[in-house]
């Protein structure tokens, strides 16, 4: 069963990310900002990363490029959903190394999930 952490600081939109992924077979564990996001890689471990911009005491955009500085998260999946868009933005987060892009707000929970599936299947190699 493939592991997904999320990092998302709004409860509501947690909880229906968390379910969602769950109910499609996902085991999931969450953080509320940053820091804990980061800590938390290293000690869940997850296949891939559902990871939100805007979050307190460290936002998604530097979460995002901590990871990518780290031998062992190079490759980790990261599909960064949230509505911080704008052209400068968007292209910080592709640059930063993030593995898809929806936005939050045109996304379905449907859409998260396939979008996860892909980015763990993209990384994982062939049986």
């Amino acid at each position: 069963m493939s592991k997904v952490l999320i990092v998302e600081d709004n409860a509501t939109v947690l909880n229906l990310y968390r379910n969602a992924l769950r109910g499609a077979g996902f085991t999931v564990h969450a953080a509320a900002d940053g820091a804990a996001g980061l800590a938390a890689v290293s000690a869940f471990e997850p296949d891939a990363v559902l990871l939100d911009l805007v979050l307190p005491s460290m936002d998604g955009l530097t979460l995002l490029r901590r990871l990518r500085a780290e031998p062992r998260h190079a490759a980790l999946p990261v599909v960064v959903f949230s509505n911080a868009y704008t052209a400068e933005k968007l292209n910080e987060v592709w640059k930063a190394g993030a593995t898809q892009v929806p936005a939050k707000a045109s996304t379905t929970p449907r859409h998260v999930i396939d979008a996860v599936r892909s980015a763990i299947a993209a990384r994982t190699p062939e049986a």
